[in-house]
C-alpha cells in the first residue's frame, strides 16, 4: 500500500488524496510504467544511432580505400610507363610499384575490413614479410631477408602483440598505457640492435639503444608514478583529508 508523501500515513490503493491531510497521492505504478517506456525508447534510439554510425563508418572506409587504391594504381602505372620509356625496362619503378601495392594491402587491414584483431594483425605481419621478401628479390638475389628482414618483422610483431595483451588485461587505464608503450618500444629497440649486431657479426654494442633507454625508461617511470599516485585509494584519502 502507498504512503502519503506529506504526512506519511498509509493509504489504500487507487486512492487519489490522503484521508488525513488531503494531499494528492501520486500514482506510483503509472510513473514506473512511464519510466520503463521511456527507458525502452531511449535504448532503441541509442541502438538505431549506433547502427547508423556503423553504416556511415563503413561507407567512409570503402570510399577512402577505393580512392587511395585507385590513386596508387594510377601512380604505379604512370611510373612504370615512364621508367620503361626512358630505361627500356622496369628498373626503379619496380620498387615504387611494390611499395604502392603493399600500401593498398596494409590499408585493407588497417581499416579493418575483416572483423577481429588477430586476423588483421596477422594480415599486417604477413604483408610486411612478403613486402620485404619481394624487395630483397627485385635485384635478382636474396641477400638480407632471411637473416635480417624476417627476424625484424617477427620481433616487431611479438612486442606489439605483447603490448596489446597487457593493455587488454589492464583494468584501470590512464597514463599507464603510454608508459607500457614506451617500455615496449625501448625493449624493441634493444632487441633490434642485438639483431643488427648478430647480422653484422660484431660484438654486442648498445650504441643507439642507450640514449633510448636513458630517455624513455625514466619517462615511463614518471608516467607510472603519476598514474598510481592518483589511484582511487589515494584519491579517496586526499578527499577525506581535505574534506572534499
Amino acid at each position: 500500500m502507498p504512503y502519503c508523501p506529506k504526512c506519511g500515513v498509509q493509504v489504500e490503493n487507487q486512492r487519489q488524496t490522503c484521508p488525513l491531510c488531503s494531499f494528492p497521492i501520486p500514482n506510483v505504478e503509472e510513473s514506473n510504467k512511464n519510466h520503463i517506456v521511456r527507458e525502452k525508447y531511449l535504448l532503441n534510439r541509442y541502438r538505431l544511432k549506433q547502427a547508423e554510425n556503423r553504416k556511415r563508418w563503413t561507407e567512409a572506409r570503402v570510399f577512402v580505400y577505393i580512392g587511395v587504391a585507385f590513386s596508387l594504381v594510377i601512380l604505379s602505372i604512370s611510373f612504370g610507363i615512364l621508367d620503361y620509356h626512358f630505361s627500356g625496362m622496369l628498373s626503379w619503378s619496380k620498387y615504387v610499384i611494390t611499395s604502392n601495392l603493399a600500401v593498398v594491402i596494409f590499408l585493407f587491414f588497417l581499416l579493418k575490413f575483416i572483423r577481429g584483431f588477430l586476423p588483421n594483425f596477422l594480415g599486417l605481419g604477413i604483408t610486411t614479410g612478403a613486402f620485404l621478401y619481394i624487395l630483397d628479390t627485385l635485384n635478382g638475389t636474396i641477400e638480407w631477408f632471411w637473416d635480417l628482414g624476417l627476424v625484424i618483422s617477427l620481433n616487431t610483431m611479438i612486442w606489439l602483440y605483447m603490448l596489446r595483451l597487457i593493455v587488454r588485461h589492464t583494468r584501470r587505464r590512464g597514463l599507464n598505457i603510454p608508459a607500457y608503450s614506451l617500455i615496449a618500444g625501448t625493449l624493441s629497440c634493444i632487441s633490434l640492435e642485438i639483431i643488427r649486431d648478430l647480422y653484422q657479426g660484431v660484438s654486442l654494442r648498445l650504441t643507439w639503444s642507450v640514449p633510448v633507454i636513458t630517455t624513455l625508461i625514466p619517462l615511463a617511470g614518471f608516467l607510472l608514478f603519476i598514474h598510481f599516485l592518483f589511484s582511487r585509494g589515494v584519491q579517496d584519502k586526499l578527499k577525506r583529508k581535505f574534506h572534499l
